[in-house]
């Protein structure tokens, strides 16, 4: 056999050894599919033996997240303050509390993410639009809504107008950041509320609780807190903010069970019951 077909042969027996390969992981992909579609089936089947039943148009596929460290940009707020305020002044008050005054108003900004900006009166801006105006500030505040219709919320009173902004990380819900934007004859007074502190410094890959075993879960919480619901309507995988007293934190992942009588979070991590203030 000369060298040409002892290459050619090679190069077959290569072939053939990556295509059974590559049978044996789409039939394991397909098995593991297969298992995991029945695991889902099982546990809806048990949330209705506990009178729950699943709308159709909650998510149960399986999801994967991160872990994400983030620090404070003082930069960052020197920059929205300046730019929403018409120039600003900084006070360092200490207990990481940064504190700017401006042409329309004051501002302060927290080391937890927390802010408030007060426009006074008479140079408040103005607006016939209160949900763009909203969103335009909070960009700047280097937030990023929560896609959809749940993004943002508008809240008519009597004599002034509320808009809320749920924050969102890389497309997901962050359950316990909002902003408040309370507007009053079209002037924009207040802006309240936390956000996530906005520099990532690192990324970790992380495995979450898969679907079946949320959704077991869910049903011992119930059972512990004696809470009653009848339709779980929507679940979602979405993040957590954690911050420190000296402008770190993290964004961590947390299940969020949407029912018709409120919402449960479980900790994607640990499995445990989480408390969203």
């Amino acid at each position: 056999m000369d060298a040409v077909k002892v290459k050619n042969f090679i190069i077959l027996v290569l072939v053939i050894v990556n295509l059974a390969l590559l049978v044996v992981i789409v039939r394991d992909n397909m098995r593991g599919s297969e298992q995991r579609r029945e695991a889902i089936e099982g546990a809806t089947g048990i949330l209705l033996d506990y009178g729950i039943s699943v709308s159709k148009d909650a998510e149960l596929g399986e999801r994967t997240a991160s872990i994400y460290s983030v620090v404070r940009s003082e930069e960052d707020e020197r920059y929205a303050a300046e730019t929403i305020l018409g120039g600003a002044e900084m006070t360092d008050r200490g207990g990481g509390i940064v504190y700017y005054s401006g042409v329309l108003g004051e501002a302060t900004f927290r080391s937890t993410g927390g802010v408030e900006l007060q426009f006074y009166g008479i140079t408040a801006p103005t607006t016939d639009d209160p949900e763009a105006m909203a969103l335009e500030y909070a960009h700047i505040l280097g937030v990023q809504e929560l896609p959809g219709r749940e993004g943002v919320k508008v809240r008519e009173g009597e004599s002034s107008t509320d808009v809320e902004v749920c924050c969102a990380w890389q497309g997901s819900r962050i359950v316990n950041c909002r902003l408040t934007f309370t507007f009053k004859e079209g002037k924009l007074l207040y802006i309240s509320g936390t956000r996530p502190l906005g520099q990532t410094t690192s990324e970790q890959e992380t495995a979450v609780i898969d679907v079946p075993t949320v959704l077991m879960r869910f049903i011992e919480l119930t059972q512990e807190k004696g809470r009653v619901c009848s339709v779980l309507e929507q679940l979602e995988l979405c993040y957590t903010f954690s911050p420190t007293a000296f402008g770190g934190g993290s964004l961590s992942p947390v299940w969020r069970l949407a029912t018709d009588t409120g919402d449960f979070y479980i900790n994607a991590l640990t499995g445990k019951e989480e408390a969203v203030s």
